[in-house]
């Protein structure tokens, strides 16, 4: 009887560890794996999924003559980077130009010094054609980035996107208006 119980004791132990387990993951995560990369950033070092394997980040696309929406999402990033730092988490973040052929590295650190972004866990990435970070763009992010020929505003999407460990991006998040400041966090720390 005693060995009974025992194993009784121990399928209930293993059954509540499991739906702990998957009660911590991400809600409906994307699950898109990237692929490698390598740019510059503000500093002219070189930035890649090499560099960030091992880490949570969270990346949006930028660029710095814009008119509209990348002002109000670089300082919501930087309002994030911030209250994450305040609550200790190790998190990276990461801004890629979206108009790369303007966006040289020393445009990029004089724009984010605006922001006060604190470049010890921001990269403001640049350093590639046009065309690759329009491919970039749609083929690991499922976003957006267009520069029209007439027009020097370049059109892309204002998500922000949670990547975990792996590089595998996990969530996106609206960046523009109202960010879920709360949920992004949440999000961050159950991918540490």
């Amino acid at each position: 009887m005693k060995s009974w119980s025992y194993k009784l004791f121990f399928l209930l132990l293993i059954s509540c560890m499991m739906l702990t387990a998957c009660g911590s993951k991400i809600e409906n995560p994307l699950n898109w794996k990237m692929d490698s990369f390598s740019y510059v950033n503000q500093d002219q070092k070189k930035v890649g999924i090499s560099q960030l394997k091992g880490n949570v980040w969270v990346a949006n696309f930028i660029f710095t003559s814009c008119e509209t929406v990348c002002p109000p999402m670089t300082a919501h990033m930087a309002k994030l980077q911030k209250m994450a730092k305040d609550e200790g988490l190790d998190v990276r973040f990461v801004s890629f130009s979206v108009d790369p052929e303007v966006d040289t590295p020393l445009k990029m650190k004089d724009y984010a010094t605006k922001f006060g972004a604190d470049f010890s866990n921001w990269d403001f990435l640049t350093g590639y054609k046009q065309a690759e970070i329009e491919k970039f763009a749609l083929d690991q992010f499922k976003t957006i980035v267009k520069k029209p020929q007439e027009n020097p505003q370049v059109i892309h999407g204002t998500d922000f996107f949670l990547i975990d460990k792996d590089g595998v991006v996990q969530k996106s998040y609206q960046g523009v208006t109202d960010p879920p400041y709360e949920d992004m966090l949440k999000d961050i720390k159950t991918l540490q």
